[in-house]
């Protein structure tokens, strides 16, 4: 049985579904048989698939919150009703907090303008000192980011751990529950960023033809402080 369920959302040709797959398990630091996945276009999991082990919200390569279809609507009311009413052990990335925020009656808007794709400074809070998860990093450490949407709003009890320049709300967690999700991507290193960066081209606005000179591929490094945040949640709260 696996012990981490992961939640994606990507078209059926999308190859990052496979790259998402392997991403999360390598920061996890574990087999990729110890991952399942469910592709919420698809259907949303079943009880048993929920039994055991922790569950991982990923990102999305051409959904928004901000534009919900039905599918996404039906996500955000599960994951509302099931993972936090139930207070199963979460992590949730880029696209998996936009859907928690608005699970829990945040807000997410289209923001182009702080759009954040590449590699960025990321300032933890001080409310983040007690955290099991955060409480360890330094209190600026580099993240992989690739967004056009952000939480404008947060949901309400919920706990600000970390910001950037540009975007103020880049994770939170639920202080009575094993609950963390972050605007950034802890999954990804810089050459997975690039990867996905490249893969999403068009998207955002790049240049295939001039690569090596796109600002968003200068400005990627490592990111280990940020990664280590899903090797301490799975160490911790899967069983």
């Amino acid at each position: 049985m696996s012990r981490f369920l992961l939640l994606q959302a990507r078209d059926h040709d999308d190859p990052m579904i496979a790259h998402e797959q392997q991403r999360f398990a390598a920061a996890l630091g574990v087999d990729p048989g110890e991952l399942s996945a469910v592709n919420l276009l698809d259907r949303l999991p079943t009880a048993d698939e929920l039994i055991s082990g922790a569950v991982l919200i990923g990102g999305s390569g051409d959904y928004s919150v901000v534009h919900p279809t039905p599918w996404l609507r039906a996500a955000i009311d599960w994951s509302r009703d099931v993972l936090v009413d139930a207070g199963r052990p979460v992590f949730a990335s880029c696209f998996g907090l936009q859907i928690l925020t608005c699970a829990l009656g945040g807000e997410v808007i289209s923001d182009p303008e702080r759009r954040e794709v590449g590699t960025f400074e990321i300032e933890r809070s001080a409310e983040s000192d007690a955290c099991p998860l955060f409480g360890t990093l330094p209190r600026r450490f580099a993240a992989q980011e690739g967004h056009n949407d952000r939480v404008s709003r947060l949901p309400h009890g919920v706990r600000h751990l970390a910001r950037s320049v540009l975007v103020q709300h880049q994770a939170f967690s639920l202080p009575d529950r094993p609950i963390w999700a972050t605007q950034f991507h802890p999954e990804l290193d810089f050459a997975a960023n690039r990867m996905r960066y490249v893969r999403y081209i068009e998207k955002y606005g790049g240049d295939m033809d001039a690569l090596e000179d796109d600002p968003v591929i200068q400005t990627l490094g490592p990111s280990p402080h940020a990664t280590a945040l899903l090797r301490r949640f799975g160490t911790t709260y899967a069983v």
